[in-house]
């Protein structure tokens, strides 16, 4: 009985093992790597809210590749430029992780339909 229940919970501690080198694996843990995350398009629109600690917050609308569209909300250190294109790495449990100024032309043909 004893060899069982140690068998199972060995399993069980491989398996999630190899499940958190799977989903956590160190590339997908860098906040500007975008392997792992989605890529969202969006503009600045308005100015950020300055928070206590000095970083400024963000709730804009963005777009996938494909324009499918979605509220997400991210800090910068800085404001942002108003009318800049940008770029968000996000992800489900972490939110957005990275983001990037960009230009008009690298937006995805379906982006640029929705923000004209």
């Amino acid at each position: 009985m004893k060899r069982t229940i140690f068998a199972i919970l060995g399993l069980v501690v491989i398996i999630v093992a190899s499940l958190w080198m799977f989903f956590f694996t160190p590339d997908k843990l860098t906040p500007e790597n975008p392997a792992g995350k989605k890529i969202y398009y969006t503009v600045v629109a308005g100015q950020g809210v300055q928070d206590t600690n000095g970083r400024y917050g963000y709730e804009l609308t963005a777009y996938n590749e494909k324009g499918k569209e979605k509220k997400l909300e991210f800090s910068a250190g800085k404001q942002l430029r108003e009318g800049a294109y940008i770029q968000l790495y996000h992800t489900l449990l972490r939110g957005v992780t990275h983001w990037e100024e960009i230009s008009f032309e690298d937006l995805p043909a379906d982006v640029r339909q929705q923000l004209q």
